[in-house]
């Protein structure tokens, strides 16, 4: 088992000292509201969207949302929730999910294109790359709410590189959403629209993420 730094261990061991302690099943409960919210507001914004296949044929759709579900499901069990441990996952699995979660996306939506290669046409205009971009990101706010909610103030180890993983879970889910919309998969609108979220959040978690996600210090 790896030690923690007294420092650590010691900051840990306070706020575990001077909090009083919450019943689990009323945290449970708790989140679990949290998250039915998230996932509640990213389903009724597609269905302000609205789905459409564009001109696109439907096993490619089907394909590709699956796939681009599974990135994000992955990115959200290793990244957005501890495991079994309550020090959350190791600083090297939440960092890779933060790196690697977009070009992950990125490579498999471009791999799925190789079967139906009239896809990839139009490119687009850059009033559409924006609005998609603009509508990717909003997507994504229920996850990321959801997630950080749920793990607020619990890793005092690596909060910013949980925070990245966090975000890009998130940017992830709300990729998946927005290709339910939009009938664009041209290399630069997935890559700028539909990809470039998941860094955004990313970053920004990492940003905030002491803040968010880390144990707080007595001052």
């Amino acid at each position: 088992m790896t030690m923690l730094p007294p420092d650590v261990r010691a900051q840990v061991l306070g706020e575990a000292l001077r909090k009083p302690s919450l019943d689990a099943s009323a945290t449970r409960r708790t989140n679990a509201v949290a998250v039915a919210l998230g996932v509640a507001t990213a389903m009724t914004m597609v269905g302000t969207l609205g789905v459409s296949l564009g001109g696109r044929p439907l096993p490619f759709v089907i394909v590709s949302a699956v796939g681009w579900a599974a990135i994000a499901a992955v990115a959200t069990l290793l990244g957005g929730l501890r495991g079994g441990s309550m020090l959350g996952r190791t600083r090297r699995t939440v960092l890779l999910v933060g790196i690697a979660a977009a070009p992950v996306v990125y490579a498999w939506v471009m791999s799925c294109t190789l079967g139906w290669p009239e896809v990839r046409e139009p490119a687009g205009k850059w009033q559409q790359h924006v609005a998609c971009l603009v509508a990717t990101l909003l997507l994504s706010l229920g996850p990321v709410i959801a997630l950080a909610f749920v793990r607020r103030g619990t890793d005092p180890v690596h909060p910013r590189a949980t925070g990245a993983a966090i975000g890009a879970a998130a940017g992830a889910w709300g990729g998946v959403l927005i290709d339910m919309h939009c009938p664009l998969v041209h290399p630069l609108h997935v890559a700028v629209a539909h990809v470039m979220p998941i860094v955004l959040y990313a970053a920004l978690g990492a940003l905030l993420g002491a803040r968010l996600f880390g144990v707080a210090r007595e001052r």
